[in-house]
This record gives structure tokens, sequence and C-alpha cells, in this order.
């Protein structure tokens, strides 16, 4: 009974890491001038405050804006990608790739499991949370010492 809880339990989590995958699988993905133009605005958008991509860094929002704005300048010279060349196609596929990579890494949404033992037990267990929980806890607890390190010192503290 319990091997059959634990490939149960091992083919669910294999399920979500997959359909996590898919789901941010090449994000930019166009054959087409219009389509592209569509994904790289929907990319802008997801990468504001409360978008999909919030969490991208400044270095990395300048390396996805450069290879938009490259993908945008071939896309100007060829109607699609079967109008281009090979060496033309090879810049489109690579700048596509660095766009995927770092909207991939950078997806709120995107599972991350750990295998290990939660605080005050000894029992392994398999935690899964979003990327974004993460971030946000991570956020959350460095404003939180930034502000403990702002306030002054409490009526109790005497300085001796």
């Amino acid at each position: 009974m319990r091997i059959v809880y634990v490939i149960a339990m091992a083919g669910m989590l294999f399920a979500a890491h997959a359909s996590a995958s898919e789901k941010t699988r090449d994000v930019v993905k166009a054959d087409t001038r219009e389509a592209f133009a569509a994904a790289a605005a929907d990319v802008r958008k997801q990468m504001e405050n409360d978008g999909r991509y919030a969490y991208v860094r400044p270095d990395e929002r300048e390396k996805v804006e450069t290879s938009l704005t490259e993908m945008g300048r071939l896309f100007d010279e060829h109607e699609s990608v079967a109008q281009m060349d090979k060496p033309t196609q090879v810049k489109l596929f690579n700048a596509q790739e660095n766009v995927n990579a770092i909207l991939t890494l950078r997806d709120r949404d995107r599972l991350i499991c750990e295998r290990g033992a939660s605080t005050g037990s000894r029992i392994v267990g398999t935690s899964c949370r979003t990327y974004g929980d993460i971030e946000a806890a991570r956020q959350a607890g460095s404003k939180f010492m930034l502000e403990r390190a702002a306030t002054p010192c409490a009526a109790n503290c005497t300085g001796k």
C-alpha cells in the first residue's frame, strides 16, 4: 500500500512539473510579423509590476528588450520566417531563445519543489511553491529587516 502512495505522489509531482514546464515554454515563438508584434506586446505588458514576469531583473529586462528589438528588426525586413534565409532564421531563433530563457526563469507561476525536513521535524517531505511566492516572501523579509534597522531603539533600550 505504501509503495502505491509513493508512486502516486511521484506521478503528481511529475505532472505538476510537466504542466508548469509546458506552460512556460516558448513564450515568444512567432513565425509572422503580426504574431511577433502581439507576442512582444504581451511580454512587455507581463513584465510590468503585477505581470507574470514582474520579477525579471533590470539587467535581464534590458536583454529581453534588446532581443525583442532585434526580432522586430528581422520581421521588418521579412514578413515571415519562411521568407528569411537560414542565417537570419538562426539570428531570430537565438533572440527568441534568449527571451524565452529569461522569461521561463523569472515566471512567477513556475513551480519549485524542494525535499527536506520541515522546521522542528525529522520527517522528510516535499514542499512546492511558485517562484512568485518565494520572491514575494524574500522581498517582504528584506523590507522587514530594513524597516527594523531604521527604527530607533525602543523605550527599554538604555544603552548601558
